[in-house]
């Protein structure tokens, strides 16, 4: 099995985990039916934007430090997001907070190889 292959099965699981997780968390707090919010939405499409450009190598084109600064800002949104929203919209939260840690590993690994 390859690297590559090896990174995206333990994605893979991370992605199922946490929809698990957060379904649990999301059915004991049953009593509660709160409208997931705009601001949620933009972040968890900018985070799986982000995720699609650079695996589709259109990243590479585009200015370095705006990129950068896209980035981070979107890892730290959505952290944030996670953090302060978890307890009213549980799944949203959980996957913002998975898909910003993955991000930041993503870059930091980047960071890495080229500093080699």
């Amino acid at each position: 099995m390859s690297f590559t292959s090896t990174i995206m099965a333990i994605v893979l699981f991370l992605v199922f985990l946490s929809i698990i997780v957060a379904s649990t968390l999301r059915k004991r707090k049953s009593g509660t039916n709160n409208k997931l919010s705009f601001i949620g939405i933009v972040i968890f499409a900018l985070q799986i934007l982000v995720f699609a450009l650079f695996f589709m190598d259109k990243l590479a084109n585009l200015n370095e430090v705006s990129i950068d600064i896209l980035w981070w800002a979107t890892v730290l949104c959505g952290l944030i997001y996670g953090m302060m929203e978890i307890k009213n919209y549980v799944i949203i939260a959980t996957l913002t907070i998975l898909l910003s840690i993955l991000l930041a590993m993503l870059k930091l690994l980047m960071v890495f190889i080229t500093s080699m």
